[in-house]
């Protein structure tokens, strides 16, 4: 298990400058908020599994490219459903 730092999320996203640094937090945030209420699994502050580092990382990522769409509710694609499945279920490693 590990903790997910702004330089992993950046890293992911291909972000090299700190000027989106507190959109990406608040995404961030939105995401964890997004994985517990559609499955039940909170954030661990100590660590997560990998299975729920990918699920943030795939909302960010979706957040942050659409951010200047219009449509602004998030839909669930067929990967994140089966992450989402995977950690209603308790499996956790990918």
């Amino acid at each position: 298990m590990r903790v997910l730092t702004l330089e992993n999320i950046k890293e992911y996203l291909r972000v090299d400058s700190d000027e989106d640094d507190t959109l990406i937090r608040m995404l961030e945030d939105y995401a964890k908020e997004e994985i517990e209420d559609s499955t039940g699994v909170p954030f661990n502050i100590e660590g997560n599994s990998e299975t729920y580092n990918m699920a943030v990382l795939i909302i960010i990522a979706d957040r942050y490219e659409n951010r200047s769409s219009t449509d602004t509710e998030f839909k669930v694609n067929n990967i994140l459903s089966s992450i989402y499945t995977r950690l209603k279920a308790g499996v956790t490693n990918v």
